[in-house]
């Protein structure tokens, strides 16, 4: 009983509930928005699926009349941070250097991978489209966006892109090879 009659301690311990209450129950209001920064757009990289029957690093070699397809599988593994992003390709054959007007054989979209980083992707090249009795030049132009058909190679975005080269050697009975892979 002797605290229902302790003024001083009553108003002590009636102060420290009010100051912690007060803790708990106050809150900030913000007035400023807050600007995030866009996320950084990192560019793509190719490389080649590790079964792949015509890997980046070799000279391939294909005979027409040997073969039991129609057309030429390019294996790929296409890697972009921006797991979210859409990525567009086109893919040139026996471009000149520099490159003069040319026209993409193929071209199209590559979708995102469920929330992957790497996108295993295959291109099919119709044999139609090679020439046999040469070195055949593939290349495959992998960007976040082209900027137009003037510069068909050009990004929408400068560095956002990546360019591999593939080198195969066509051949056929009526066309031996003239002039190989150096």
């Amino acid at each position: 009983m002797t605290f229902a009659f302790n003024l001083d301690g009553m108003l002590s311990f009636a102060s420290c509930v009010a100051l912690a209450a007060s803790f708990t129950v106050t809150g900030c209001v913000a007035t400023d928005t807050i600007e995030f920064s866009p996320e950084q757009n990192y560019p793509p990289s190719v490389v080649s699926q590790q079964n792949a029957e015509y890997p980046l690093r070799e000279i391939g070699q294909l005979n027409l009349d040997e073969s039991f397809e129609t057309e030429l599988p390019l294996e790929v593994i296409v890697r972009d941070p921006n797991v979210d992003q859409t990525l567009e390709y086109r893919i040139f054959l026996n471009s000149t250097t520099p490159p003069s007007a040319e026209f993409p054989i193929l071209q199209g979209d590559i979708p995102p991978e469920s929330g992957s980083v790497e996108r295993p992707d295959t291109f099919n090249i119709p044999y139609t489209f090679l020439v046999p009795g040469r070195c055949n030049k593939i290349e495959l132009i992998v960007v976040g966006n082209f900027a137009g058909f003037v510069e068909p190679r050009r990004p929408a975005q400068e560095g956002d892109f990546d360019n591999v080269t593939w080198w195969v050697e066509i051949t056929d009975t009526d066309n031996p090879l003239t002039v190989g892979c150096r």
